[in-house]
């Protein structure tokens, strides 16, 4: 079992870290097909693994690197590249 004590402390639960990650139009979904995971970015695999726990490090780690991005830039981003 893995221990993700900043999730945990920080952000939160996975949820927020996908949240996070979506600020920037990345339509993040998680999909399970026959004991295969997958991260969704809209219509394209980000990731792939037989594992849920490898899964969750995945979107822990994208929801870190984004957590550091100050919301000035997002906004910004976010206006500029608005869908």
């Amino acid at each position: 079992m893995q221990r993700l004590p900043y999730l945990e402390t920080h952000q939160g639960s996975i949820e927020n870290c996908i949240t996070l990650a979506d600020r920037f139009y990345w339509n993040i979904t998680v999909v399970e097909k026959n004991g295969k995971w997958a991260v969704l970015g809209g219509e394209k695999m980000m990731f792939g693994s037989d594992s849920r726990e490898a899964v969750d490090a995945f979107l822990y780690g994208l929801g870190l690197a984004y957590s550091i991005i100050p919301e000035e830039y997002v906004e910004r981003f976010r206006r500029e590249f608005r869908p």
